[in-house]
């Protein structure tokens, strides 16, 4: 298979020796199946293939000695002298991530065991891990509100340094709190209402566990929010037309892209339900479409309306093949399901296309516009929330 990428019989033989030697023929077919175009495949087998000359070079003989602590050794070797001033483009980041794809194939194929990596113990994991299993059994945050709280109160405990121990973390005092608080005001402020109300759910939690002598919750300043400062901004029909118009929707990219947007102006749903969509969320025979529950909502059937029908259906025929449910997937191999960043960029994309200029413009944005469409025709604001 490697003939597909490669002519040249110099290069077919320098592939076919050493330790990965026997398996550069099932990697370029695992690339193409996966729909890698011609210049990706090429790029991601002759960084491999390099990286096969470093092992031989260590005197690796067998696949079995070939571990991904070796990838570090061979970049410092193959970029010894590269030098970049871009700021876009990391040679170090980039030939490692062609480098995964490579090991994420060899342990497909059987031929390395996966790494289980175990979470690295931490001098504060005696008080973090049993107040994030609190976050999911008795609050039920989902995971991705819990791994935020996370990098914050890791910040902030690491920040404390030898205090969190068992027995001088009772003596914490309210001067270690505010000097931490103090290094972030200049934060945005929707970023310090974050941290402010983590900091404060995580010192009640101490103090009722008895970590901490008392709750010094009440230390942390609030941080004003003035009524009607964060009103949303909605947008006009018409800027609606334009931006459903600037998508170019003979393009497997364009279809999907316009699939989106016109999901999220007639629903008025989130970024994260539209990439979460099943499937079989969309039942053909009744028209009707399924969003599933978000932030402790209720899941919902709605009627699908014919112009979102018609866009999906236009896009499921382009989309590529794949054993993931999610309807919406990356348009460049490997495709995978998008998330809630993907969709709020793409919204982002075609706003500035179409030259509609809103402030934190993005999926919210459209979530916005339809709730005052909403408002506007007495819809009940239970409905509205979904």
């Amino acid at each position: 298979m490697l003939e597909y990428w490669f002519k040249e019989r110099r290069t077919l033989v320098d592939f076919r020796r050493g330790p990965l030697g026997p398996y550069f023929d099932g990697f370029a077919a695992y690339l193409n199946e996966k729909g890698y175009s011609h210049s990706v495949g090429r790029e991601i087998l002759a960084k491999s293939c390099l990286f096969n000359q470093f092992l031989i070079d260590e005197g690796i003989t067998t696949y079995e000695q070939i571990t991904p602590s070796l990838i570090e050794p061979f970049l410092d070797v193959y970029l010894a002298n590269v030098r970049t001033t871009s700021l876009s483009y990391c040679p170090r980041i980039w030939t490692r991530g062609k480098l995964k794809r490579l090991f994420s194939y060899l342990v497909e194929a059987g031929i390395l065991k996966p790494i289980i990596s175990k979470p690295v113990p931490t001098q504060y994991s005696w008080v973090l891990d049993p107040y994030l299993l609190y976050l999911r059994r008795e609050w039920q945050l989902t995971e991705t509100t819990i791994q935020q709280a996370r990098a914050q109160l890791c910040a902030f405990l690491e920040g404390l340094g030898e205090e969190v121990t068992r027995t001088r973390m009772k003596l914490l005092r309210a001067e270690a709190i505010e000097t931490y608080v103090k290094q972030h005001l200049k934060d945005s402020r929707e970023n310090l209402q974050r941290l402010v109300g983590t900091l404060r759910r995580f010192l009640r939690y101490c103090a009722r566990e008895g970590y901490i002598t008392n709750d010094l919750s009440g230390v942390i300043p609030s941080i004003p929010s003035y009524r009607l400062a964060t009103l949303p901004k909605g947008m006009e029909d018409s800027a609606l037309e334009r931006i459903l118009n600037v998508i170019p929707k003979d393009t497997a990219t364009g279809a999907r892209d316009y699939a989106i947007m016109l999901l999220m102006m007639a629903y008025g749903v989130r970024g994260k339900s539209v990439a979460e969509l099943l499937l079989e969320d969309i039942c053909w025979p009744r028209s009707t479409i399924r969003i599933r529950a978000r932030k402790r909502g209720k899941e919902v059937v709605l009627p699908l309306l014919e112009a979102v029908g018609e866009a999906i259906l236009c896009y499921l025929k382009q989309r590529p093949e794949s054993p993931f449910r999610e309807v919406f997937l990356s348009v460049k191999a490997p495709y995978r399901p998008i998330d809630g960043l993907v969709v709020s960029g793409i919204s982002r994309r075609h706003m500035i296309r179409a030259g509609v200029k809103i402030p934190k413009s993005g999926s919210h944005t459209l979530r916005h516009s339809w709730a005052i469409r909403a408002l506007a025709q007495d819809s009940p604001m239970k409905a509205i929330a979904v």
